[in-house]
């Protein structure tokens, strides 16, 4: 439960049709499901400000918008 993958090719495992808050917030709703939106919202601004990514210009992006770098840092957000 407090571990998750992290695939060597971020862009075979993020949605190309999710966007970043989509991807990073839905192991939180699958494994928390009393979570509320809003502290799903926080959760995925947290992750990312941890991995080093300003949230507000991340959130809103596609897979195809990031380079390989930040893409693996999603997938570690995610994770």
């Amino acid at each position: 439960r407090d571990s998750g993958l992290v695939y060597q090719d971020p862009f075979a495992s993020l949605n190309p049709r999710w966007t970043v808050a989509r991807s990073v917030g839905e192991p939180l709703r699958l494994r928390r499901r009393g979570m509320g939106s809003d502290d799903v919202a926080r959760r995925c601004a947290e992750a990312l400000d941890t991995v080093g990514l300003e949230p507000s210009t991340f959130l809103n992006r596609y897979p195809a918008d990031l380079s390989g770098g930040q893409a693996q840092r999603v997938a570690i957000a995610r994770a």
